[in-house]
């Protein structure tokens, strides 16, 4: 074992992709969301498109959210200025002309696995980064639930959170597999310039009531697991648990988007898919099991942010299970150095 540092809470990158809503969310109507300490606001031109653009009127400090849209421009409510979904002001109810040169930021959005995503950063460094490929989001032969909520934790919390799931027999001994409930495997850890891919193959064993239940297969058998896990970009985490059938593996995915909101806060839009079961009765069984577990991490999360909050960051004493949040906090320190010194 060994003693680390860390992270700062405020050590996200602004050049990667936060999810900030689900596709379903945003429409004709403007609607206001945070990342990073920045207030942007997203609606819909007529084509379906989605415009994001900084959420003040240049004007007066008054959120252009609370404004309407007209056609494919946005209307601010209190000064009345009308912006063009590239920024800048059509015009003024005062003046014939706008301003010269008169204009709020734009962000590069994108919808990917119905979700809406929206890039902070450097505009033209945006295509450098894409998000990986989500199939079991949107994909024919999954089925997934999810919801999003606000954790009054830190980015970071939720990051190591996701980094070692040994955590959860003791969370949630019930949800939790038979497999995780000893020594685990050894962990393998991949690592790149911007990811960090990890997995164990665990033996054949026993599983829990309610995975013989959704996964249609005889109660007391055992089977091979194998558990994975990939940090695929700052703001997106996806776990990965198979178990061994006599047709192929039985695989659920855990899709988590983390959105930084500020210094303590953090949005976490979670969604379970799966490749089995595909009934309104296994949802029905999963969904409560989920919502629950993840409702019990982000109490936790919050416990350990109002520690830090009191007591400050302290060194901590890693173990063999961290081998992957070990890695994951050096690149993200990588990708905040990319951030201030871009030409890197």
């Amino acid at each position: 074992m060994s003693a680390q540092s860390s992270p700062a809470s405020t050590d996200f990158p602004y050049n990667a992709w936060y999810a900030v809503a689900s596709s379903s969310e945003v429409g004709r109507s403007p609607l206001g969301v945070r990342l990073l300490d920045t207030g942007v606001v997203l609606y819909r031109k007529l084509t379906g498109d989605i415009v994001a653009l900084a959420d003040r009127c240049i004007h007066r400090p008054y959120p252009l959210s609370r404004g309407t849209v007209s056609g494919d421009d946005l209307v601010a409510a209190y000064t009345g200025f009308v912006y063009r979904p590239d920024g800048t002001v059509a015009s003024v109810p005062t003046q014939t002309s706008p301003p010269v040169g008169a204009a709020v930021r734009t962000f590069p959005v994108i919808e990917h696995g119905g979700v809406v995503w929206v890039w902070p950063g450097t505009p033209d460094r945006a295509d450098r980064r894409p998000l990986i490929d989500l199939p079991w989001l949107d994909g024919d032969g999954w089925t997934s639930f999810g919801q999003a909520w606000v954790t009054r934790a830190t980015g970071a919390l939720l990051q190591d959170n996701f980094s070692d799931i040994t955590h959860v027999a003791q969370v949630d001994p019930v949800l939790s597999p038979p497999a995780l409930h000893g020594p685990p495997p050894t962990l393998v850890v991949e690592v790149s310039e911007q990811q960090v891919r990890f997995w164990r193959d665990f033996p054949a064993s026993k599983l829990q009531n309610w995975q013989y239940e959704v996964l249609g297969i005889e109660h007391g058998s055992e089977h091979v697991q194998h558990e994975e896990g990939l940090f695929a970009s700052p703001g997106l985490w996806v776990d990965r648990w198979d178990v061994a059938g006599p047709d192929g593996p039985l695989q659920m995915y855990f899709s988590h988007a983390i959105t930084p909101i500020d210094a303590t806060t953090t949005r976490h839009h979670w969604v379970v898919s799966r490749n089995f079961g595909h009934s309104d009765a296994v949802t029905g069984t999963l969904r409560p099991l989920l919502t629950a577990y993840y409702r019990r991490v982000q109490v936790e999360l919050e416990i350990m942010q109002g520690v830090i909050d009191r007591d400050g960051w302290v060194r901590e004493v890693n173990v063999a299970a961290d081998a992957a949040l070990i890695q994951v906090r050096k690149v993200m320190r990588r990708l905040l150095t990319e951030d201030a010194h871009p030409g890197r």
